[in-house]
C-alpha cells in the first residue's frame, strides 16, 4: 500500500463523549473533517458584519459535530439553527470548544478571533 493509500485510507477523525447536564444528555462529539471546516469559517466570515461572527462558528460547529451516540447520526441540521441560538450558551459553548479542540482550532484561535471581531450587540 502507498503512502497516499495509507493516509487516504486512515481513520484520522477523532471523538470524545460530552456531559451537557443542561439538558441532561451526553453527546458525542467528532471532530469535523476539512471540508466542513471550510465551509464554517467561511460562513462565520461572511456572517459578522466586522468581518467574523463567533456566535456563527460556535452553533455552525456543533450542528457539524454533535452526534448520538446511539445510533451515530447527526443530532441536529443546518435548520435547527435558530432553535440552537436560544438554548444555553453554556451548553453551546462547551460542546463547540470541544468540536473546535477536536478539528485541530485551537482555543487560542478562538480567543484571538474574539479579540481580532467583536461581535455586535444583537438589535
Amino acid at each position: 500500500m502507498s503512502l497516499r493509500d495509507k493516509i487516504l485510507a486512515a481513520e484520522d477523525i477523532a471523538s470524545e463523549m460530552v456531559d451537557v447536564p443542561e439538558w441532561g444528555v451526553k453527546v458525542e462529539v467528532r471532530g469535523m473533517n476539512g471540508s466542513d471546516r471550510s465551509r464554517i469559517l467561511d460562513a462565520a466570515a461572511a456572517a459578522g458584519t466586522n468581518g467574523f461572527s463567533v456566535g456563527a462558528m460556535y452553533v455552525d460547529t456543533v450542528i457539524a459535530t454533535a452526534y448520538d451516540p446511539e445510533t451515530g447520526l447527526r443530532v441536529f441540521s443546518d435548520s435547527d439553527r435558530d432553535s440552537l441560538l436560544g438554548k444555553s450558551a453554556s451548553a453551546i459553548d462547551r460542546l463547540a470548544e470541544v468540536g473546535m479542540r477536536l478539528s485541530g482550532m485551537s482555543v487560542e484561535a478562538q480567543d484571538n478571533a474574539k479579540k481580532r471581531f467583536p461581535e455586535e450587540p444583537a438589535s
